[in-house]
């Protein structure tokens, strides 16, 4: 019977030691698990802020390509403009040759030339 409960006695020392060694390696594994799980936060916590500027980013550029486009369109009928002003300028000039050739002829003739309507004279 002593032999029996040494026996006995020395399984439970056995399974105590086992236990507590588990309980000590269940403690450090806790300890990793809280260290990872810090970790993984500090990573998460990057991330919305990483997100956080890459939205402002993406808000800038959409507002300089927003800019960019709303300053080509006057850039764009400031040229209409002046592709008319250019006309108009190249029809008026045709006008001032034909006029200036006319007077030059009517000058040949010995005829003065009067413009009143832009209240300019031509006296050859």
């Amino acid at each position: 019977m002593e032999d029996a409960r040494a026996v006995k006695e020395q399984a439970e020392a056995e399974l105590k030691t086992q236990i507590s060694g588990k309980d000590k390696d269940l403690a450090s594994k806790d300890g990793e698990i809280a260290e990872l799980k810090h970790r993984l936060q500090e990573q998460v916590e990057k991330n919305e802020s990483l997100e956080i500027d890459l939205e402002a980013e993406k808000s800038k550029a959409t507002t300089a390509e927003e800019a960019k486009r709303q300053a080509e369109e006057p850039r764009a009928i400031s040229s209409s403009a002046l592709n008319v002003a250019q006309n108009n300028y190249a029809e008026v000039q045709g006008v001032v040759d034909t006029l200036a050739s006319e007077a030059e002829w009517l000058r040949s003739r010995g005829l003065v030339l009067v413009l009143p309507l832009f209240n300019l004279c031509f006296i050859y």
